[in-house]
């Protein structure tokens, strides 16, 4: 078997792995269970691309606020077993106030010291919410 032969395999059988073992998230009738891509499109902007990275939080925030409204929306449905549910929810809301306030400490940093450690912070943030939603995912619901 010749090298190239042998690293194409490797690479799809590792991609054939993570597809097949990643993470098995459970759904709340249409909530995204991840919206990390949004973020992966800004994590690697600098100080000069401070434009192109507020835009995309918006769109980030946007996200989440139409994630709460799903999230909503399910809980109005719901008859019984909302103890865990809303539980759950308190994550979820101090995400989106966590979230809120480091996109406005973002205007404030004047020095790309200072932006990149907000942007840090929003990145935290987002993570954060994410891993909220995803729990809200994984919650018994009736």
């Amino acid at each position: 078997m010749n090298m190239p032969h042998l690293l194409r395999k490797l690479i799809f059988g590792a991609a054939t792995m993570a597809l097949v073992s990643g993470p098995v998230l459970g759904s709340v009738d249409g909530v995204d269970p991840t919206s990390s891509h949004l973020w992966s499109s800004v994590k690697g902007d600098t100080y000069s691309e401070r434009e192109h990275f507020a835009k995309g939080v918006a769109q980030m925030s946007a996200r989440f606020d139409a994630q709460i409204g799903e999230l909503k929306a399910k809980r109005n449905g719901m008859v019984k077993d909302t103890d865990d549910w809303d539980f759950a929810m308190k994550d979820v809301e101090n995400s989106r106030a966590m979230l809120t306030d480091r996109i406005s400490i973002l205007s404030q940093a004047k020095t790309p010291e200072s932006w990149s450690e907000a942007k840090d912070k929003i990145g935290e943030a987002w993570h954060r919410a994410q891993l909220a939603v995803d729990n809200m995912n994984g919650t018994r619901t009736s």
